[in-house]
Formats: structure tokens, sequence, C-alpha cells
């Protein structure tokens, strides 16, 4: 069993609520807007998704990799959200934290949004939910977002949200379904980064309310 399994409570908020969103882990009754956004926005999403797009071909297969995510997030290996806007429950997306390493601990945010970049302040507002998720509940230590340059708009996002560019690596990432080979740039925040960006938003409220 994981130490990051042995320092959490036992029981989780699983539903997150936020002024226009609701992040929840999958269920069943999710699989055809689950397979729908992936379908639709498969151009984007390769290389990075490449092996969920190859995976979910169909209804059944969508039921079983929601499956998959739900047996993860009890084994506290991977806590991955779908996205729905709260005023009409469109599904826009999902959001992770996965990749999980126990003895920093830190984990990789993975996430994908269709709409974009028309969706860009909702998908940042998810964004923002589970940096707070990871540092506040899952008490890690840093977060990191990778990028290809196909989406490299995430990083972009990342950066205007408090990440800091790391680095890139070169020839490093590999799709399911391609032999070629991709840069990936990483991005992070570390706990200190973290507290440091709640501070400064603190001041930025107090002043406001001056």
């Amino acid at each position: 069993m994981s130490l990051l399994f042995n320092i959490l409570p036992e029981s989780l908020e699983e539903r997150l609520e936020t002024e226009h969103l609701i992040l929840r882990p999958y269920q069943e009754g999710d699989e055809n807007d689950f397979m729908r956004v992936l379908h639709e926005n498969s151009d984007i999403l390769n290389p990075a998704f490449s092996g969920r797009i190859v995976r979910v071909k169909a209804l059944e297969d969508a039921r079983i990799q929601m499956q998959q995510l739900r047996t993860d997030w009890d084994n506290r290996k991977t806590f991955d959200f779908g996205v729905w806007i709260k005023s009409d429950n469109t599904y826009l997306g999902d959001i992770a934290l996965k990749n999980v390493d126990h003895k920093v601990p830190k984990a990789e945010i993975g996430l994908y949004f269709t709409g974009w970049p028309e969706t860009k302040e909702l998908v940042q507002e998810a964004l923002q939910t589970i940096l707070n998720f990871a540092f506040d509940i899952l008490q890690l230590n840093k977060v990191y977002i990778r990028c290809t340059a196909s989406n490299r708009f995430y990083g972009e996002l990342a950066k205007d949200n408090g990440f800091v560019e790391e680095g890139t690596l070169r020839s490093d990432f590999k799709g399911t379904d391609s032999e070629e080979l991709h840069d990936l740039t990483y991005f992070g925040m570390t706990r200190d980064d973290f507290e440091t960006q709640r501070s400064q938003h603190k001041s930025k409220n107090s002043r406001e309310l001056v």
C-alpha cells in the first residue's frame, strides 16, 4: 500500500464545486459524453492522449475505461475528474492527477477540454480547483504539466496560473499509434509556489475590499 494512501483520510471529497463547474469521478451514464469529447477532439488530443483514444472506440470501451479510472481512484493511484458546466450539465472535459510519486510526493496534471480557446476561463477555474485538491487535500509537494508542441497552449495556461517552465526534454515521448518522437516541455509548481500565489491573491482581494 502506498505512503500517500496511508496519510490520506479514509474518504475523500469526490465532488468539487466551483462557481461555474462540477468536478467528479466518472460514473455509469457518462460514457456517451466521455467518448464524444474524445472523438470530437482527437486531432488536438494526439499524441498526448492517443492511448485513451485507441482504447475507446465504442460505448462499451468507454464504460470499461471509466471503470478502470474508478478502480485507480479507489486505490489512490490516479485522481481523474470529469468536468461539467453547472448551469446546464454540459460535459466540458477531463482533468486528473496521475503518475503519483509517493516519495516526494508529487503528481502530473493531465487535462483536455473541448471548445478551446472559448472555454479557457472555465479550464482555468478547473485547474485552480485541482491545485487546491492537490496541495490542500492530498498534501502533495509538487505538481507538473508536460506538453508536446501540439498542446503547448496548456503550458501557456499553466504559466498564466503560476507554474514555472522548467525545461524541454528532446525526443522524450512517443504516442501509442505512432513512431514519431516528440519533445516534452515541463511546467512545475511547488508547494512554496502555491502558497506564495495564494498569499498574493489574498492580499489583492484585501486591497480591493478597502
